[in-house]
């Protein structure tokens, strides 16, 4: 049997955080959060991960910033970025680790499933959420 897909969530809202655990959780992931950059970092440190699913404004280390020092130390986690801005020029800093995909808020959470399962390659079925529910921006 594959082992589950560990991810990790970093967005500064509870709300969001335990919403996304929750249809991560209901699909079979293992599932770590963080409320910010520096939380996610001392996450990275003590573990891997397949996959980061990360907000870009936060509070103490945003996911800018995040994201440069992952890719400092070499590390070698998919990225998924949320972001409410449609712009988000930061983005394209050379100095931060290739993004799979960017997902603007407010997303659908099906939506949401999919792009994971896309990029941690968990089988083939495709999400199914009972009711659309969206993240909020």
């Amino acid at each position: 049997m594959e082992r589950a897909k560990k991810i990790l969530v970093v967005d500064d809202e509870e709300g969001i955080r335990f919403l996304l655990s929750e249809v991560l959780l209901n699909q079979g992931f293992e599932v770590s959060l963080a409320r910010d950059g520096q939380e996610s970092l001392d996450k990275l440190e003590e573990d891997h991960f397949d996959l980061v699913v990360t907000d870009i404004n936060m509070p103490r280390l945003d996911g800018v910033a995040m994201l440069k020092r992952m890719k400092m130390t070499g590390r070698t986690e998919k990225v998924i970025v949320m972001t409410g801005d449609p712009s988000n020029r930061r983005l394209l800093d050379k100095e931060i680790p290739p993004i799979v995909t960017r997902l603007l808020k407010p997303f659908g959470l099906e939506n949401f499933l999919n792009v994971v399962i896309a990029a941690t390659g968990k089988g083939l079925e495709m999400a199914s959420v009972d009711q659309v529910q969206s993240v909020p921006g």
